[in-house]
């Protein structure tokens, strides 16, 4: 187990000073001591002032507060006038106009009601051509290449 926690330091060691190195061999700057420099001596107190416990507990609750606040005011509830009757075989109809003069009107709680999609958001799936192995594997090529084109012309852009 110590042999494990020994090689776990070590590698992460390695891997922050390599980081540094690396940044350093970019910029031409140290990071550890640019940061240092920058920081001054007071680095520290000003670290614990910017995140004390009491900050940090009174910033959670305000985060808190404001979600409870803005999902816990119940949905308005739109009036719904719905109407009931039943027919000569006997079929119970519903409706929001009554289709007889024996129709009850009913309350409805549409907090909980399920609205039918949609006519746009129905997806119909239409049936794909028949395409051989080889066309579409050409196209899938094609298409690859295409998009290469497209990502070097951004990266020509960006630079």
């Amino acid at each position: 187990m110590k042999g494990l926690l020994f090689k776990s330091i070590v590698v992460v060691l390695l891997v922050f000073f390599i980081g540094n190195y690396l940044i350093y061999l970019k910029t031409g700057q140290m990071p550890l001591r640019d940061m240092r420099e920058r920081l001054g001596d007071d680095w520290m107190v000003d670290l614990r002032e910017q995140f004390s416990s009491d900050q940090l507990a009174a910033d959670a609750k305000a985060a808190m507060k404001s979600v409870t606040d803005q999902y816990s005011e119940p949905e308005p509830v739109a009036p719904t006038k719905v109407y009931k009757w039943t027919d000569v075989n006997g079929q119970v109809h519903f409706g929001d106009n009554p289709a007889a003069g024996d129709a009850e009107q009913i309350e409805v709680d549409t907090r909980k009601a399920i609205s039918a999609p949609e006519a746009a958001d129905i997806n119909v799936e239409q049936p794909e051509p028949k395409v051989t192995a080889q066309e579409s594997a050409l196209d899938k090529a094609r298409a690859a290449a295409e998009a290469m084109k497209q990502r070097a012309q951004q990266q020509e852009q960006v630079q």
